[in-house]
Order: C-alpha cells, then structure tokens, then sequence
C-alpha cells in the first residue's frame, strides 16, 4: 500500500504507520459514502470480481465498529525505514500482548476487587512507554459500548504500564484498603499510649518488688541512654520520675487527639448547620445509631414500601397549578448540555496527577497520559475531548492533542533504548584524539589567556582548527574539558607531553604549565566554580549579557555560600517557598553546575549541607523573594515557651525598637 501510494503522490513523504492510520480515519469517520467508496474500489482495481471480500472490506469498515482484535494485528508504534525493526516489532508484540491480557482480565473483574494502581516515576521511560501504549487504544475505545467499558479499558491499560516498566502492584483489592476511617498519625499516637502505658505498669511492679527477669530487661530499656543503673540507691527517685514523664506524654497525646475530636465535630456541626437543620438537632438529641444490627426482613420491606406507593390517593389538585403551568408555558426550554473537548481537556489539566476520585482508583495522570482517551468521533455520534488547556490559544491546543507522529514516538523508542542506540554516533569526547585536541586547545588557550570571555572564545576557536568535522558548543567544551582534567583520564606526564605541544615557546615557570596537573593533583578550588563560566551556549548573539548575567549569580552564589558556612545553624534565615514559574526554574538550573566544585571540594556532610543552604538563599535573593532576617533559634525559643502568644509579641517589640534605633 505504501509503494503504490508513493508512485500515485511522489511528492508525499509518508510513513507506512501514517499512511495506515489515516486510511484506517478516512474510512471509518464516513467522509466518503458507500458509493463513493465503491467507485474508488472499481478504479483501482478494475478486473476485480464483484463477490470478492476486497470489495466488502471498506464498507463492512464503515458499517460495523472496529473490533479489537484489530488493536493487536495492526503494527501501531514505529517508522519502519530504519534498523533495529526487529527489536521493536518483538518488543511491540511483547507491549500488545500485555495490553490485551490485561484488559481482558480487567473486564471480568469486579470494582472491588481490581487492584490499587501504584504511583509511577515521571521519568522519561515511563513516558515513552505511555506515549507508544497511545495508540494501541484507539481500537479498543472505538469497539466500547458504554462509559464502562472505556473505564475498564483505562485501568488495564494503566496496569499494563505498571506491568511492562515493572512497577510494583498492589494484589489485594480496592475493598480491602479502607478498613478504618481513623487517620494514621492518629492510629500512631493511640500506639505511643498504647506502649506507654505498659512501660508505666513495668515500672509500677519493678518499684513494688518484682524483679522478674522480663521486668527487669524493660526497666533497663526504658533507662537507656540515661546513665541510669538500676543498682543506684535513688533509684525509686528515678522510676517515680519517669513514671511521672511518661504520665506526662500521655496526657499531652491525649490532649492532641481531644483538640482533633473536638475541632472535627465542631467543623462537621457548622456544615451541618447550614446544609440540614434538622438532622443535626436530631444528631444533639439522639446518639448516632450504628448499622451494625441485623438487617430488616426482605417481605416486611416489600410489604412497607407497597402499602405506601401502590395505594391510589385522589389529590386535590388547586385552581393556582394551573395558573402556575400557564406561566410556565413560555419559558423557553435550557438548551441541552453540550461537553466540548475543551470542557474535559480543562478539568483535566487542572486535576492532581496522583488522585483517584472514584470508585474504580484510576489516577488523573492516566486521562493525561492517554489522550486518545479523549479524541472524537467516539461510537454513537459522541466526540470526546482534547487534552489542550482550554483558553490557551488554538495553536497549543492542537500541539498537545496532535496525534502521536512516528517522529515522536521514534524519541519515545530512543528513550526506551530500543531505537538501535549502538548505531548512533558515540559522543565526541569518547574518542582518545578528540580528548586531546580538547586539552591542547585548552592549554593554548590558556596560555594566551587575556581574560574569561577571550579564553573560552579562543579555546573553542582552536578546537574547531584542531577537529573541524565535530561541532560543539563553547559551554559543551568547557564542562568536557573540566571533567577530563578531573577525572584522572591521562596522567600528569600525558599532560605535560599535550602542554608543550600546545604552547612549545612557553617558559617552564609560567603558570599556564601548572594549571592542568594541579586540577588533577589537588581537589578542585571554590574559586574555580567562580571563575568558570558555566551556564549558557555561547555560540550565539548576546553572549556579553549572557556572561555578565553569570557573574552576577556567581558572585551571589559565593556570598551566599561564604556567609552561610560563618553562621550557626540556628541563626540561618528561613528560606520561603518560592513559586514554581519558568524564570525560577531557569535561576536553579543554571546554578546547578556551578555547584560542581564547590560540592567536590565538600569534607562533610555539614559542609554540604552548608553550600546547599547557600545555594537555595541565592536563588531566593537572584529571583527577589522575601527572605526572613528572624532566625531559627528565635521561633523555637518562642515555640518551647509556655506563653508562646505574649513572647512572641515581646521579641518583635523589642525588633521593632532596635530596627527604629
């Protein structure tokens, strides 16, 4: 079909799988009609027989809904003009056949009794595989006859991705999962007092006398840590005293779940309040009645219900029901509801990933990741939804809802490791050669070095002499250069050997000669993250701004960095939450590699905790954000006090008389 299509339009380059889908649209969404169809048929094929099956296909297509065995029998996911078909076609069957078994057995499960679909990783596999599992639906939702069975189909389709990426399912059902209406943290405390309470009865029988080998091995537990022998003469003074402590928690746990209680029927009486009066006086007058008792008899219930609707009852119908739909005659009717794709591609957008509303426990990120889910035409006339954000602009509607092109999921296939990946071009810097023309252009240009911006420039102009078939970016070189020297790849004689090649008329003494074997000897400088430009590609207009930009956030990240290792943990400022924009994400990103060296050069994990600290209060002061001056010790000391409200009105007293001083 594809070679015959290519000699009718030489001037269409199309894939084979476009080329079936869109012959496979084209013939089910009735553009054509019987006719139509039939005619085309005679004129491509002309001496055809007329009871053949070929010319019963096109409208048994277009009469009869898809079937799903069509979903499994249709290569559905890769451009087929490239190597490693192979591999993918086995892999694809190994997706499809996946795909299938577990919709089928989906389909006879009950809802109680499918199992809790786990939270995936986000990561760029996961995906792909969500990206080719795509379009195998197609079929499959177009043969479904209710809402139903299209659930039923997405939650097999989000097993079938737990399933192939080998993500650990739950096998209980969804029945078993509420057991207790009580929240965990709650469940925890009602534990700790549990345990403490039993403490508190070893203690009490240890202090009368008893000192049975069990009690004695919980006393010690309970004093250990405390430098506390049980040999001690004060040792009654001791277990008093911790009895008295473990009292005391207990009555603090205590409390916490009484404010909760109290707090929760408070809120739930006010909401009742305003939604049914009646059923919460009837709440305060009577105890909640439990349905934990037997269950009414069947015929007492039939009985019941017939006595009060199969009796006829005249009513008497009043002269003002007839003024009523007299007025009522006029009202023009609503018109019906129409849910466009924009309507559901919305809510859709707008709903958390990982929460499951209903009843069957399928996650939002499913209806986003699947969106042919929500494509018409769907059976009956339906039409579905895009999952463009509604109100966004047409043109990024049709770029998140276009359908998956080979294209893309040919990079799907390529982060899935499938694509043949042995047969791409290696890296340039994985060849001997291409490593040492790096450091040769590195070590001249350093030599001839008059400053930051003409060293990278000049180093990446001298690389491009050197290797003029690679083509690489001034920050690609740089980052590549850096991590040859730190990495011990050649040693200090191989260094020295490729330095005065580079620079032959250089002086023995000058600084150009040290500069590589001390970043190999010695760990890497603070200063040498300062001093690197790091961030941006270079190679393109603006570069000036670009590299004043990355001094700025260089020197703040320093400062930051410097002055948060002088200060005590307790004093650091707050860091706020900070809002999750394209600008705020572009500032982290571009710090990130500036953080290399100065992490390398880290002895502890104090001290890196310390650079972290420093790294987020420069990106809070790069983007602007409001910093607390108020250190930590200040809100615990106002936190562990008793009168925590007037202490803390005294400390911002006493700020606000020494900011006036």
């Amino acid at each position: 079909m594809h070679r015959l299509f290519a000699e009718l339009e030489p001037s269409l380059i199309v894939t084979e799988q476009n080329l079936a889908d869109r012959v496979r649209y084209i013939l089910r969404s009735n553009i054509f009609d019987v006719a139509e169809l039939e005619r085309l048929r005679r004129e491509a094929v002309p001496s055809s027989d007329e009871n053949a099956t070929a010319e019963d296909a096109a409208p048994q297509m277009v009469e009869q809904p898809a079937n799903v065995d069509a979903a499994v029998n249709t290569p559905v996911v890769v451009d087929s003009n490239d190597d490693g078909t192979v591999a993918q076609e086995l892999e694809l069957e190994h997706m499809r056949s996946t795909l299938e078994e577990v919709i089928v057995e989906t389909r006879s499960t009950p809802l109680e009794n499918r199992p809790r679909l786990p939270r995936i990783a986000l990561s760029k596999r996961n995906r792909a595989v969500v990206r080719i599992l795509n379009p195998m639906l197609v079929t499959y939702l177009e043969a479904s006859r209710d809402l139903c069975e299209t659930d039923s189909i997405l939650f097999g389709s989000a097993l079938a991705v737990c399933r192939i990426i080998g993500a650990k399912v739950s096998t209980a059902g969804r029945a078993t999962g509420h057991s207790s209406a009580i929240p965990a943290w709650r469940r925890r405390i009602e534990e700790r007092i549990a345990k403490a309470r039993a403490l508190i009865g070893r203690l009490i029988c240890f202090r009368s006398g008893n000192n049975r080998p069990r009690i004695v091995r919980t006393v010690r537990m309970a004093f250990a840590g405390t430098n506390v022998s049980l040999s001690q003469p004060d040792i009654t003074q001791k277990l008093t005293e911790r009895i008295d402590d473990l009292k005391q928690r207990i009555a603090a746990w205590g409390k916490r779940i009484r404010r909760y209680t109290e707090r929760s029927t408070r809120f739930n009486q006010n909401r009742l309040f305003q939604s049914d009066q009646k059923r919460l006086y009837e709440s305060l007058e009577r105890p909640m009645v439990s349905g934990t008792g037997p269950a009414p008899d069947q015929a007492d219930t039939v009985a019941f219900w017939r006595g009060l609707w199969s009796e006829l009852v005249n009513h008497s119908e009043g002269p003002w029901t007839e003024v009523v739909a007299s007025q009522c005659a006029g009202i023009t009717p609503m018109d019906p509801v129409i849910i466009t794709p924009d309507d559901v591609a919305e809510a859709v957008r707008r709903a958390p990933n990982w929460k499951s509303p209903g009843l069957d426990g399928l996650h939002h990120y499913w209806l986003k990741g699947f969106m042919i889910v929500r494509k018409g035409p769907l059976p009956g006339g339906r039409r579905g939804a895009s999952g463009a954000g509604a109100g966004r602009g047409s043109m990024r509607a049709a770029r998140r809802e276009r359908r998956s092109s080979p294209r893309s999921i040919q990079k799907a296939w390529c982060r899935l490791g499938l694509l043949g990946l042995s047969k791409r071009h290696p890296p340039w810097w994985s060849t001997p050669l291409a490593r040492s023309n790096a450091l040769r252009a590195y070590f001249r240009a350093k030599g001839e070095e008059t400053g930051c911006l003409a060293y990278r420039a000049r180093m990446h102009r001298l690389f491009a002499e050197l290797e003029p078939s690679l083509i690489v970016t001034e920050q690609n070189l740089a980052d590549r250069v850096r991590y040859i020297l730190r990495s011990n790849i050649f040693d200090v004689a191989e260094l020295e050997r490729l330095r005065r090649e580079a620079v032959p008329s250089s002086d023995e003494n000058a600084t150009a000669e040290d500069a590589a074997p001390q970043m190999v000897e010695q760990p890497a400088n603070v200063d040498a993250a300062v001093n690197t430009p790091v961030v941006v590609d270079s190679n393109d207009d603006g570069t000036v701004a670009q590299e004043l930009e990355l001094e700025h956030m260089r020197s703040i990240l320093e400062e930051a960095i410097v002055k948060t290792r002088s200060t005590p943990l307790e004093n650091r400022p707050r860091l706020p939450r900070i809002a999750l924009s394209k600008r705020n994400r572009a500032v982290v990103r571009a710090l990130n590699p500036m953080l290399v060296t100065y992490l390398e050069a880290s002895r502890d994990l104090c001290e890196t905790d310390s650079i972290l600290f420093g790294a987020a209060l420069a990106v809070c002061r790069i983007i602007g954000a409001k910093v607390s001056t108020a250190g930590y010790a200040l809100l615990a000391i106002v936190a562990l006090s008793q009168h925590g409200e007037e202490e803390l009105r005294n400390v911002s007293q006493r700020l606000e008389l020494s900011s006036a001083d």
